[in-house]
């Protein structure tokens, strides 16, 4: 296991991932930190959790709508297996909902 230190909003996180997962998640780290800096400057002061929220939904929103494209353009036949990177996606996507998840707990309790 890896752990590797990313940078979203200004604010510092460790995270652990499969070893040779590193560059994808900080790939996917920057994409969600240029949406968050957007936002930042588009709302100003907004509680950290929905920050990361609202920029996690425009990425996946994002995400929703290329896969739509694509589909239009090449239709998939049922069963057909994933395209290469679509785990690393549905599992960064995961641990996003998981950490706005825990921002927002932690957000309720302070």
């Amino acid at each position: 296991m890896a752990e590797i230190s990313l940078s979203i909003g200004g604010r510092a996180y460790k995270l652990a991932c499969r070893d040779g997962e590193e560059e994808d998640l900080r790939a996917a780290a920057g994409l969600l930190d240029s949406r968050v800096s957007s936002l930042m400057q588009a709302h100003g002061a907004v509680a950290e959790p929905r920050l990361l929220l609202m920029a996690a939904l425009l990425v996946s929103g994002e995400l929703l709508e290329r896969k739509s494209s694509e589909a239009r353009i090449t239709p998939i036949s049922a069963g057909a297996a994933p395209g290469p990177g679509s785990e690393i996606l549905e599992a960064l996507a995961i641990r996003a909902e998981a950490l706005a998840r825990k921002l927002e707990e932690a957000a309720d309790a302070a």
